[in-house]
């Protein structure tokens, strides 16, 4: 008989020394709602417009790609001022590259960190981040004065 169930049936029904222990508590029995691994699927009729850990990762992977893209319009920019002008680079040069390679690190650390290390707003907030300095670099490189 089972210490926890007189009527179950089974190999644990027989066992005398049975003591019921099972996974018990908030850690056991609360459902992971970060979007990150063990995370359970959203209940049919749930919100589909819930926050998704999951969904800002995605943007910030999409955002490095872009950044790829952003680079290389940075650098045909100041390629094209470095010929037109007296072959000098104006003061925004560095920003913008400064500007690009910022854009990438707060997109790794906005796809890459644990979903229990920040909140849903902070990582939300750094692939904004990300963005906005990935624009930078090319409209820094645009209105350098060269």
């Amino acid at each position: 008989m089972n210490a926890t169930d007189p009527t179950a049936t089974g190999p644990t029904a027989t066992d005398p020394t049975a003591t019921g222990t099972t996974a018990t508590g908030t850690a056991a029995t609360a459902p992971v709602t970060d979007g990150g691994p063990g995370a359970l699927a959203p209940a049919p009729g749930g919100d589909p417009f819930a926050p998704s850990t999951g969904a800002v990762r995605v943007f910030a992977g999409t955002g490095l790609v872009l950044l790829v893209g952003a680079f290389l319009v940075t650098v045909a920019l100041m390629l094209r001022q470095s010929f037109a002008g007296d072959g000098a680079p104006g003061p925004l040069r560095e920003l913008a590259m400064w500007s690009l390679s910022l854009s990438g690190l707060v997109g790794l650390w906005a796809m890459c960190l644990p979903g229990d290390a920040v909140g849903h707003r902070v990582r939300r907030g750094a692939v904004f981040v990300q963005y906005a300095l990935m624009a930078g670099g090319p409209l820094l490189a645009a209105f350098d004065p060269s």
